[in-house]
């Protein structure tokens, strides 16, 4: 009797957990269009004209914005993993594996020790093979690297050591053992750190304006002085806003999806 009664509590203390989960849904996703709608009710840049709309949507956001963006993630993705990995691999030479663990430690540092304005403007000098666009590009994924080197290294090492252990001892190479045994695990410790770290170039691309790199943040700030309304750089934020969540539920689908293939 007293099983079939913990059982009936059970389904009912599940239940209710499960509906509120869905209200903590219903809200959250109310708040965000409520906050969207308030936001472009009073933002909304009426005056702008079609082709000031082009420059805005397509130019300035599509082209400049997520194109820089996309294109220092995929530099900084694969870039830093290979950093990461380079500083795993072990050579039969230990001054040469000490030599290259400092030069990977200090280029992590000093990527991460200084501003990325800075690093933008140090590029744009050196640099005169490209346009400036591609330049924003590389900078952007050069300091993105040094952030997703540290986050593989401490996906790899959050996995047992015994795992990589037992690897080796059935005979198991090095490289197919991080392959095969280790980075399948790690990934899923991985991904909610570069989803973040996706978000946050994504943000840092409004500073490829110092180096006369017209993205929707510096386009804004045009209209702004060109029409004397704050319209254009509240509806910028709106923007950055939306897009920020629509990348967050994309990642949070994506790692939800790994672990249901556990």
């Amino acid at each position: 009797m007293k099983k079939f009664w913990k059982e009936d509590v059970d389904k009912k203390v599940h239940k209710i957990m499960k509906n509120i989960e869905n209200l903590r849904k219903v809200l959250k996703v109310s708040f965000f269009l409520i906050i969207v709608t308030i936001g472009l009710i009073f933002t909304f840049p009426k005056e702008l004209k079609p082709n000031e709309w082009k420059l805005y949507i397509v130019d300035s956001y599509l082209v400049t914005t997520v194109g820089l963006t996309i294109g220092g993630a995929l530099i900084g993705i694969f870039f830093g993993m290979f950093l990461a990995f380079l500083k795993f691999l072990k050579t039969n030479f230990p001054i040469f594996d000490m030599i290259k663990e400092i030069i990977i430690d200090e280029y992590i540092d000093i990527m991460r020790g200084t501003p990325m304005i800075l690093q933008l403007l140090i590029l744009s000098v050196l640099i005169k093979l490209f346009d400036n666009y591609w330049i924003a590009m590389i900078a952007l994924g050069l300091n993105s690297a040094a952030y997703v080197a540290e986050v593989v290294r401490s996906g790899i090492e959050s996995i047992d050591k015994g795992q990589m252990e037992a690897a080796r001892a059935t005979g198991m190479p090095y490289k197919m053992a991080m392959n095969e045994i280790i980075m399948p695990q790690a990934i899923k410790n991985i991904l909610p750190a570069l989803v973040n770290e996706f978000i946050t170039l994504f943000k840092e691309t409004s500073v490829v304006g110092y180096i006369s790199v017209v993205d929707i943040t510096m386009n804004s700030n045009g209209l702004q002085a060109a029409y004397y309304s704050v319209g254009p750089i509240l509806f910028t934020g709106i923007i950055y806003y939306v897009s920020v969540k629509i990348f967050s539920f994309l990642g949070r689908m994506l790692e939800v999806r790994l672990r249901r293939n556990d």
